[in-house]
């Protein structure tokens, strides 16, 4: 996170110490992604008053490939930097179809696809035995759940998918899901069916 971050990232780590799940709406460059993974990190630091106030285990979702590769690369120095600060071991890993690095979710910090994500909670994992399904779904449950880009899910498949996975998952498993698009209208409906917190931009934010 920027060493001064803008209020809609304190806001989010605000709420996640509160225990409350966020819908954050803000544009790409916003800094959406410092503000969900931030509090993550922090709270894998005993020195941190954000200390277990989430799960050890985040699994940050996108719809392409191309966005997971991206962040994996960025947090993966990132993390190693945060490690080698704080005197932590954290760590990170990527699992979509052409880089199955994590096929049991064991990694503290994995960027998949959403496609990959939902197939664990549905306990058909990609790449693993039915006999070793209920261990992804294991994974997700004790997970703080990140979705990026949720305006670009299939609205046919991973978009309604993922917020009945989320609905189910109501006061289990902590997450923020994202958008850049979504109406405040549509935010707040969403907000309300999955018992989440609505951070927004202010007009400050967005000058």
């Amino acid at each position: 996170m920027a060493i001064d971050p803008y209020p809609h990232q304190l806001r989010v780590y605000e709420l996640l110490a509160q225990g409350k799940s966020v819908i954050l709406r803000a544009p790409t460059g916003s800094g959406k992604t410092q503000a969900s993974l931030y509090p993550f990190l922090a709270s894998m630091d005993p020195q941190s008053t954000m200390w277990g106030q989430l799960p050890r285990k985040c699994i940050y979702s996108v719809p392409m490939r191309v966005l997971a590769k991206q962040f994996h690369t960025e947090y993966t120095e990132i993390v190693r930097r945060y490690n080698k600060m704080y005197a932590v071991d954290v760590s990170t890993s990527i699992q979509i179809g052409d880089m199955p690095q994590d096929r049991e979710l064991t990694s503290n910090l994995i960027f998949a696809t959403i496609d990959q994500t939902l197939s664990s909670f549905l306990m058909s994992p990609y790449g693993l035995s039915y006999g070793k399904a209920n261990l992804n779904l294991g994974a997700i449950l004790s997970s703080y759940l990140v979705f990026d880009e949720f305006h670009l899910y299939d609205p046919d498949s991973t978009l309604p998918t993922t917020l009945q996975m989320l609905r189910m998952l109501q006061g289990i498993t902590p997450f923020v899901l994202m958008t850049a698009t979504f109406s405040d209208k549509l935010v707040q409906r969403l907000a309300d069916k999955l018992g989440a917190e609505v951070v927004g931009l202010s007009d400050e934010d967005r000058a």
